[in-house]
């Protein structure tokens, strides 16, 4: 036997349908289907206070790596022969020549090919430094200029030739790229350099 349907039913169903539909020909939107103002739930897309992603190298910017520890060798300041401030630290992580030398000196004018060269060897690998002393300023400027493409610090006082236990002219002191004296050669001891600075590389 079949029941019909009376009209407080047909009504009842009406209206559950207007609930249903709105004003409008569009169902509202549920939580379940995101609206254009809402985020798609792409972390990517729209980043927030919770974003949990691993940061990325563009997330990160231009950071730069932290320098590299200055050993206590090259932890000095100094002033070069034209009157510019020189930082030990400049010469952090490659090897480096130390050359020291002093204007009246024979042996240091006759070196100076000698040390022009590994410069011009080296010079992209290796610091090569000339560090004059035993003399005024101007004297110690005035031979540096006989020397090409070499860094020349002035060391009127001494104070460099101190720190690295240098005593006589013309001497070397070789250093690895962690500061660590490697060779020292003193008065007309330069034979060995280039094959010593070669074995550091």
């Amino acid at each position: 036997m079949t029941l019909s349907r009376g009209p407080a039913a047909a009504l009842a169903a009406a209206l559950m349908g207007a609930l249903l539909t709105g004003c409008g020909s569009q169902a509202e939107p549920t939580s379940a289907e995101p609206t254009s103002a809402e985020p798609t739930g792409n972390p990517a897309a729209s980043p927030s206070s919770g974003d949990t992603r691993p940061a990325t190298k563009q997330d990160r910017g231009s950071r730069e790596d932290p320098p590299a520890e200055v050993p206590e060798t090259l932890d000095f300041a100094a002033t070069t022969v034209t009157g510019e401030p020189f930082e030990g630290a400049s010469l952090a992580g490659k090897p480096t020549l130390l050359w020291f030398w002093a204007p009246w000196c024979p042996t240091c004018r006759g070196q100076i090919p000698q040390v022009e060269g590994l410069a011009a060897e080296f010079g992209d690998d290796v610091n090569v430094i000339g560090i004059g002393s035993l003399d005024s300023a101007e004297a110690i400027a005035g031979f540096a200029g006989d020397v090409d493409d070499l860094t020349h610090l002035e060391d009127e006082e001494g104070e460099l030739w101190r720190r690295f236990g240098v005593t006589e002219q013309s001497s070397f002191v070789l250093l690895d790229a962690d500061g660590s004296v490697a060779y020292e050669a003193g008065y007309g001891g330069s034979d060995e350099l280039g094959s010593r600075v070669a074995d550091l590389l």
